[in-house]
């Protein structure tokens, strides 16, 4: 495989670090997908709320993926930047020789009571929010840092370095540390504003900003692949390794969402609406989460979230619907079988299920009212928005349900607008690819890559008809369940 940079030959690979697999994808500079590798990840889930992963098996299943999609370059092609996007959050200690010292703690982790409290005291919500950039939780490293220093100090101390896991992925491919703007937001520690360590967060923890990696921006070069890394991954020695971005940014990047009133449906773990906005202030005052996104020069990011859903339903799939390997195609024939409605069954898939309703519906009509339940919670959180002056005339819909039928079809008629399609599962790892090239000076910014990228698309547009139908069973949906949508991830 040879290196350099030359455009007619040249290769990006992007990689989207996700909750449930690593996906990357091998993208000329042209925007053709050459090749889609994906490995599914595994957790420890403990008695008291922990859950947990081995970062070096992260590592390894990453490299794993990076090399599939290296043996797929053409003849006479080569790599000229990898970046990665990954779904953030999960907090790693590592030791002087660059180990690990303990599982790392993923975001959905839910051990942490009173620990936050016990180490700042009261905090202020809104305080935390307009600096960080997100509401405040106690499921992110914020939190896991709390319970470290109630429960491990000395480990906590005795650490090196206190990152992420996708810093800790860099640190293996280049032998550098260094952390995006985008990423480092879900670390909450980040004055989002100021692009800094928040100092009065460290001193309260404990912890010396010589142990964080420092803040870059998106699409800066971190490193190299060290010879260690070639040999592991099948890249080429000294191929660049650009900063990505949170992954839904990211796949904004790689299905142009680039302007406000612009909207993205991201379906992964969590289903995340994502959206670009001038000002700051108008996403944290709406209590979104807040990303840098094409700061400084370019718009804010702000989402709201369905978190876990995907969780949720696979349990309802499990329960009631199929529990084996093919379940999901199974989930979708079943939904297509049955019209729109599903014969006036409601399914909110993030309440705790009525078991009443269920028993006496078939496995179709309950496969039916989970898309459309998932549905009517988008809209839940759309209308929010449109009562605040936010408006979208379409959307793009990406990750797996975007590309299987009849869900995108029902999120269209749901919310009465066309829904486009792009990328599907491996927009995250698509954005990654345009930012590697970014680093790599193949494209001068994301409205460079977009003019010099062709990525196949599809729009769905809505059926008046079942609008219709639609917009009554959203009124009985509301008035059934109350209390719909979130802030956290």
């Amino acid at each position: 495989m040879s290196g350099g940079t030359n455009r007619e030959h040249a290769y990006l690979i992007g990689l989207d670090i996700g909750t449930s697999a690593v996906k990357g994808v091998l993208m000329s500079v042209e925007g053709s997908i050459k090749s889609r590798e994906k490995s599914e990840t595994a957790y420890q889930r403990m008695d008291d709320g922990g859950i947990q992963f081995d970062v070096r098996q992260l590592y390894r299943l990453t490299v794993d993926v990076i090399r599939r999609l290296a043996d797929a370059l053409p003849q006479g092609g080569s790599i000229a930047g990898l970046s990665i996007a990954s779904a953030s959050g999960n907090t790693v200690l590592v030791n002087e020789r660059g180990e690990p010292m303990i599982p790392a703690f993923s975001w959905m982790d839910q051990r942490v009571n009173d620990e936050m409290n016990a180490v700042f005291g009261k905090l202020d919500a809104d305080e935390v929010h307009d600096t960080v950039g997100w509401p405040l939780l106690d499921t992110f490293p914020l939190a896991h840092l709390a319970w470290l220093r109630c429960h491990e100090p000395k480990l906590l101390d005795a650490s090196s370095v206190i990152c992420m896991s996708t810093d800790y992925l860099h640190f293996r491919l280049t032998g550098n540390w260094s952390i995006d703007r985008s990423t480092a937001t879900t670390f909450y520690l980040q004055d989002q504003k100021t692009a800094q360590w928040h100092s009065p967060y460290l001193q309260q923890l404990g912890i010396p900003e010589s142990k964080l990696p420092p803040i870059r921006s998106t699409g800066d070069v971190i490193g190299y692949i060290t010879s260690e890394a070639a040999d592991e991954t099948g890249l080429v020695q000294g191929t660049p390794v650009v900063l990505g971005s949170f992954d839904h940014p990211s796949a904004a990047r790689g299905t142009g969402i680039l302007d406000e009133g612009q909207l993205l449906i991201s379906c992964g773990t969590s289903w995340v609406g994502f959206w670009p906005v001038k000002d700051r202030r108008q996403s944290v005052s709406l209590r979104m989460l807040t990303d840098p996104f094409l700061q400084p020069a370019g718009p804010w990011g702000a989402m709201f979230s369905l978190p876990a859903i995907a969780t949720s339903i696979d349990d309802y799939i499990r329960k009631y619907i199929a529990d084996g390997p093919d379940r999901y195609r199974e989930f979708d024939r079943l939904a297509e079988s049955v019209s729109a409605g599903a014969g006036g069954l409601l399914v909110n898939p993030s309440a705790e299920e009525i078991p009443g309703d269920l028993v006496q519906a078939g496995k179709a009509q309950i496969a039916r009212a989970l898309m459309e339940g998932t549905a009517f919670l988008l809209k839940a959180q759309i209308d929010k928005l449109e009562a605040n002056g936010t408006r979208f005339a379409a959307a793009t819909m990406v990750g797996g349900p975007s590309e299987t039928f009849p869900w995108p079809q029902i999120v269209a008629d749901v919310l009465g607008m066309d829904i486009r399609t792009v990328n599907g599962s491996c927009a995250g790892a698509a954005g990654a690819a345009m930012i590697a090239g970014i680093g790599a000076g193949l494209y001068s910014d994301e409205r460079d890559a977009l003019k010099q990228l062709s990525f196949p698309e599809l729009v769905r547009k809505p059926d008046p008809g079942t609008t219709a139908i639609y917009q009554a069973q959203y009124r009985q949906f509301m008035n059934k369940y109350m209390n719909l949508g979130s802030d956290a991830k």
